[in-house]
């Protein structure tokens, strides 16, 4: 009968972008209870070969038997607690703390909180742990990787994969490592298969494979392979090999065959009686929610011990929406205007106000142009005064004033005569009577903002005279009448009309802001693997996430609606519950959309251009700086597909017309978010599996 073997490899060959060859018809056993010592130099496929092991990565071609099954298979409990997994990176969080760590390892491979506790201190002894509550990003690179070893042994797998762990570790250490590694592996039958740079040191191995070029150039006891070689150390052993290997290309390719490799100590027959007698169920089965509270409580623990994220999630918000209230929507102040007062000169600078008398026969009118001047809001309009209309559009042009008005010389005679004569007025007295203005209007917020002032208070002196000369203020009013709105205030300031895409722009990249950097960061830390080795789904790591971000957003979004509202005394006519719930799920799908950029993109950097890329567009066309109706038809359209523009106008009636849930207006925009945040999971679920192929 054939020993059973723990892993099996059968020509195994993966290719990484355009023939980069990295396995190559490689050929491996490790036998149960051994140490199998994997040697090699950098970048010859040792860690691509181990992932494929443990079912992280999948062979192009070839055979992979793990534990009397496939990785990856149904049973085979590889991925999971069958296996521990020690990459060639730390792979820890940076926020643990050394219990966290072994905490977080120990929860998912399903090991109660009393055995972790236990095993814990073991370690400690054995590896000379840092102290229990120092944070992984505050330790050595020494302690680091012992506190990723113990991560590994905690739960006694069945087989432990170890890519380099005596990296930076002293002698000693390293001798005490290796004892423990045989002793398990004699005492439990527990199946090590190691990689490391020190080549003399797996002389204790049971086995050893030197690997260069994606191949097994030999696989044999250490004795034996001295004896073949007649060597004293393992290295010269490894160098005439390489020089073999070298020989054998340089005579293969003239004679145009291919180099075989040294293969697997099975034949063909047996390799078929493994594959048939290892259909093993693994009796280590972890239940899901175990493994799911572990995760939340990772995620959470990070997220509480990253403080200046922290410190952003908290103030951010709160900056962002004083800085918008503050800055935004208010009246322009201290706007410099030039007058050319051709009837009264400076009005002797306040002294004149301008007469309204009545005879018997008429009303008679002296100095209007001071009456309209005076009084007029300091704080809106600075005055000037200037004895030549060219020196005061000199002024303008120059950048010192905001505009001209210029009053004739009969001015109140003029505007006399046009209130007496009315049709029958001289086209002379209907010129003079106008006031002329002469406005800058290269900054068209400004001039239109003076236009408007500038119309209203000459309504309101016009309405005056009237009054003053005993006609109805009516005359003054021009024929047009706008009444009190249907919906909202006649005082609306631009501020009102940016809110509602304001507030869902702000909540949507800010969860994006958190979310881009997430999967990202796992990935590059070597967290997301190392838990998918030990049996952790992608739908599972994705979840506790979203569930953990779910609930920051939730406080974000109470938080900008109180800031907004009862704070800075915006009124909601509206349910202010259905303003949240819309505010939390755009942010809700901001964090999905921050999730794609995290799956798609390989660092932070290329994360934030695309995160920040987006931005502005979709600013841009959700109607937060313009309305989407003085876009063109096509543009429209597309705007109208965004993620924040439906939700924006949805909010924007429950804020203003007091719109509920079951106008079409309002829940059109709720279907938007949940078909956008539904779209984005998929795609992002989509992409992780993409990745870890």
């Amino acid at each position: 009968m054939v020993e059973q073997e723990a892993v099996v490899v059968k020509n195994a060959t993966k290719c990484y972008g355009k023939g980069q060859s990295v396995l190559n018809g490689l050929n491996m056993t490790v036998a149960r209870g051994s140490i199998y010592g994997l040697l090699g130099a950098s970048g010859c496929g040792k860690t691509t070969l181990l992932s494929c092991v443990v079912g992280v990565r999948y062979l192009d071609s070839g055979e992979i038997w793990v534990l009397g099954g496939n990785p990856g298979s149904k049973g085979s409990g590889i991925p999971g607690p069958r296996v521990g997994y020690m990459p060639q990176d730390i792979s820890l969080v940076g926020e643990f703390s050394v219990s966290g760590a072994l905490y977080y390892f120990g929860r998912i491979n399903g090991l109660d909180d009393e055995e972790i506790d236990t095993r814990q201190i073991f370690f400690s002894e054995l590896l000379q742990l840092p102290p229990a509550n120092r944070l992984v990003k505050n330790m050595s690179g020494g302690q680091q990787r012992r506190v990723s070893f113990a991560a590994a042994l905690i739960h006694r797998p069945e087989l432990l994969i170890l890519d380099e762990p005596t990296v930076g570790l002293d002698p000693i250490l390293r001798e005490n490592i290796w004892n423990y590694l045989i002793k398990i592996t004699k005492e439990d039958n527990i199946t090590v298969l190691i990689t490391t740079h020190y080549i003399e040191e797996t002389k204790d191995a049971n086995k050893i494979g030197l690997m260069r070029c994606g191949k097994l150039l030999a696989e044999s006891s250490p004795e034996l392979l001295l004896q073949r070689f007649q060597c004293s150390f393992l290295e010269e052993a490894f160098l005439k090999l390489c020089e073999a290997q070298d020989n054998a290309y340089t005579r293969n390719e003239a004679e145009g065959s291919k180099l075989e490799d040294v293969g697997s100590d099975l034949s063909n027959q047996e390799e078929k009686k493994i594959a048939a007698d290892y259909k093993v169920v693994s009796e280590r089965q972890v239940s899901r929610s175990k493994r799911f509270k572990a995760l939340l409580a990772k995620n959470f623990i990070q997220f509480l011990r990253y403080y200046t994220g922290l410190i952003f999630a908290v103030v951010f918000p709160i900056v962002q929406v004083c800085v918008f209230f503050v800055g935004v929507g208010n009246d322009p102040k201290e706007l410099k205007i030039g007058i050319v007062n051709n009837e009264a000169s400076n009005c002797d600078y306040g002294s004149t106000f301008g007469n309204i008398w009545n005879d018997e026969i008429t009303c008679r009118f002296s100095n209007l142009s001071c009456k309209f001047l005076h009084n007029f809001n300091d704080s809106v309009m600075t005055q000037k005064y200037y004895d030549d209309i060219l020196d005061a559009n000199l002024d303008v042009q120059n950048g010192k004033l905001r505009g001209v008005i210029q009053f004739n010389q009969n001015f109140s005679n003029a505007l006399q005569n046009r209130v007496e004569y009315a049709n029958f007025a001289d086209d002379s007295d209907l010129s003079a009577s106008q006031i002329q203005v002469f406005l800058d209007m290269g900054d068209t917020q400004i001039g239109l903002y003076l236009q408007k002032k500038l119309f209203d208070r000459f309504l309101q002196i016009f309405e005056d005279i009237m009054r003053d000369c005993k006609y109805s203020p009516k005359l003054a009013d021009p024929p047009i009448r706008f009444e009190d709105p249907i919906y909202g205030t006649s005082d609306l300031k631009y501020i009102d009309f940016m809110t509602p895409s304001y507030m869902l722009s702000l909540i949507f990249f800010l969860a994006n802001t958190v979310s881009t950097t997430l999967i990202i960061t796992e990935r590059l830390e070597g967290v997301w693997n190392r838990s998918l080795v030990q049996g952790v789904k992608t739908e599972e790591i994705l979840l506790s996430h979203i569930l953990i971000q779910s609930t920051i957003i939730a406080i974000h979004s109470v938080m900008i609606t109180l800031l907004f509202f009862p704070i800075f005394g915006l009124e909601c006519k509206g349910s202010i519950f259905a303003a949240i719930v819309l505010v939390f799920l755009n942010g809700l799908c901001g964090l999905m959309y921050g999730f794609i950029i995290s799956v798609m993109c390989r660092n932070h950097t290329m994360a934030h251009y695309c995160s920040a890329g987006s931005f502005f567009p979709l600013i841009l066309l959700n109607g937060c700086i313009w309305p989407v109706e003085g876009m063109p038809k096509v543009l429209r359209f597309f705007s109208y597909m965004l993620p924040t523009t439906l939700p924006s106008i949805s909010l924007r009636g429950i804020i203003y017309k007091g719109s509920s849930i079951s106008d079409s207006e309002v829940y059109f925009g709720f279907l938007i978010s949940l078909g956008w945040i539904l779209l984005y999971l998929i795609v992002t679920i989509f992409g992780v599996r993409s990745k870890s192929s």
